[in-house]
């Protein structure tokens, strides 16, 4: 339960700092009139898996709940955020290589 407490702070913050603009990427995504639009579209993918992940924490502490429940859980917690990164992904990768 500690981890996901942990990593759903960290992901949290990690996802601010990219709303805000502060994020490292790869390279190859720097310097483009996108960039900015993109690193706002990763700190969001962030905050969609942190949040979510600090909710169920919340929900969870101090329950007897079972390990394969919260496994579950937090996996399906995951799918929206791994699924927008996806997409994203894609969406920058066309425009890199378009340029």
């Amino acid at each position: 339960m500690g981890v996901m407490l942990g990593l759903g702070i960290f992901y949290t913050l990690y996802g601010i700092a990219g709303v805000l603009g502060f994020q490292v990427i790869n390279e190859k995504y720097k310097n483009h009139d996108w960039t900015a639009n993109y690193i706002r579209y990763r700190g969001i993918s962030w905050l969609m898996l942190g949040i979510p992940w600090l909710i169920l924490y919340l929900l969870a502490y101090g329950r007897d709940v079972n390990r394969l429940v919260l496994g579950l859980l937090i996996v399906l917690c995951a799918i929206p955020s791994v699924a927008y990164t996806l997409v994203n992904d894609r969406k920058f990768a066309r425009r890199l290589k378009e340029k």
